[in-house]
């Protein structure tokens, strides 16, 4: 067939084909199957080109090392040209230790670590706490909950298979011949994988938030169980996850800009306070604070001693009081009760009366609510002879969404 009258992706996969069956010496036929197997066609992304993946063996500079031949006069010189150093264990490792690509099996533990891979951002720098033994272990076990038979990934896959994605590589120990190679992908989205994909469910229990979850890792599983059940050409993602929780907040990183660098500071102070806070997030042992006044709920759940807890009232109070981003906020719920009530006639209804604690913690706010037909009645007030004078409620807002906001001090004549 003229190749002028074949559809690109067709031509592009035979292209790949013939590259693949020459570097490996699998007939082409059989390397043209390999080529169009359904895990080959791109989850995360376009199709994994196997010319990338061929040319990325022997060309990038962490993975190869020039060719050196003797000259006439007895000196070494470079001679253009590159070969590859990587192997099965990692770097430095291909003499002892080269890769296998006879089999499919081969190509295919190759894209699928890639597709793990793929499943993070990118860092932009290779960082050690992301390195390609540890990542070994979380594709190992990420792939053999769904695809048992690609579950034996070895430390040169993952060098490999980042170099084709165009990941940034650097050797873990520069000029000691290490076999590790660090990656740049987001530590925090690594550690929480790894965390995740660990066999033992009590090790899971540790991740009790998900605004590190890799953006890919919820659609990479659903494709390799689509996979599984069905044996058809995973869909192909759209790069955004939809269950996506916020990484960040106004309140958020107000808070964190108080913690002191490598020291958790006095406890029951601010800086402590900030110092514990950033570190829950680091390891999502909670999750980001999107309202002010969900500082003081979250010690509260964790189990924080008082002294946190009245730190954290102190510490939306400020920010409520100095911050230019604050929308107001709300108290903590002290009591309530909802009572059946006979009505006046038009049928029965139900009373609601909520107390919140005031600002300086002295009175209430009050919030009640009368559901009764014929008489409905929406009301919320601040019981509090000091905060009454001091803050207003947030105008526009419903009753049951009420925020308070210190009254602004009147401009100077």
């Amino acid at each position: 067939m003229n190749d002028s009258v074949v559809p690109a992706r067709l031509r592009a996969i035979q292209q790949d084909a013939r590259a693949w069956s020459t570097f490996s010496g699998m007939k082409y036929t059989r390397a043209l199957r390999l080529m169009e197997h359904p895990l080959a066609q791109g989850i995360l992304g376009e199709r994994i080109c196997a010319r990338d993946v061929i040319r990325a063996l022997g060309e990038h500079p962490v993975l190869t090392e020039p060719v050196w031949e003797e000259s006439t006069d007895g000196e070494l010189v470079d001679t253009g040209e590159r070969v590859t150093h990587l192997g099965r264990n990692g770097l430095y490792s291909g003499e002892e230790h080269p890769f296998s690509v006879a089999h499919e099996d081969d190509y295919l533990r190759l894209v699928l670590t890639a597709e793990v891979l793929r499943s993070f951002d990118l860092a932009g720098e290779p960082n050690e706490d992301t390195y390609g033994y540890n990542l070994k272990h979380t594709a190992e076990e990420f792939l053999s909950e769904h695809l048992g038979q690609f579950s034996d990934i070895a430390n040169g896959d993952v060098i490999w298979a980042a170099a084709a994605l165009g990941i940034p590589i650097a050797e873990s120990s520069p000029g000691k011949w290490g076999l590790n190679a660090d990656l740049g992908l987001v530590t925090e989205q690594v550690e929480y994988a790894r965390s995740m994909r660990r066999s033992s469910e009590p090790d899971r229990d540790t991740i009790r938030a998900h605004h590190h979850r890799p953006p890919g890792y919820l659609f990479l599983i659903r494709a390799l169980q689509e996979y599984r059940d069905t044996g058809a050409a995973p869909g192909r993602w759209n790069g955004v996850d939809e269950q996506a929780e916020p990484k960040t907040s106004p309140f958020h990183e107000w808070l964190l800009a108080q913690a002191l660098p490598g020291d958790r500071g006095v406890p029951g102070t601010r800086e402590a306070l900030a110092g514990d806070y950033a570190e829950g997030v680091r390891i999502s042992e909670h999750g980001v604070v999107l309202q002010p006044e969900q500082l003081v709920t979250l010690m509260r759940a964790l189990g924080a001693d008082e002294n946190f807890v009245d730190a954290a009232r102190e510490a939306v109070l400020d920010w409520a009081m100095t911050s230019p981003l604050s929308t107001g906020i709300r108290t903590e719920l002290i009591a309530g009760k909802r009572r059946g009530h006979p009505g006046w006639g038009a049928g029965g209804g139900t009373i609601e009366h909520y107390e919140f604690r005031c600002p300086c913690g002295a009175g209430t706010i009050d919030e009640e609510h009368e559901n009764i037909p014929g008489f409905r009645e929406h009301d919320v007030r601040i019981v509090c002879g000091k905060c009454d004078g001091a803050w207003e409620f947030v105008p526009d807002l419903a009753v049951r969404q009420w925020r308070v906001r210190p009254v602004a001090a009147p401009a100077a004549a």
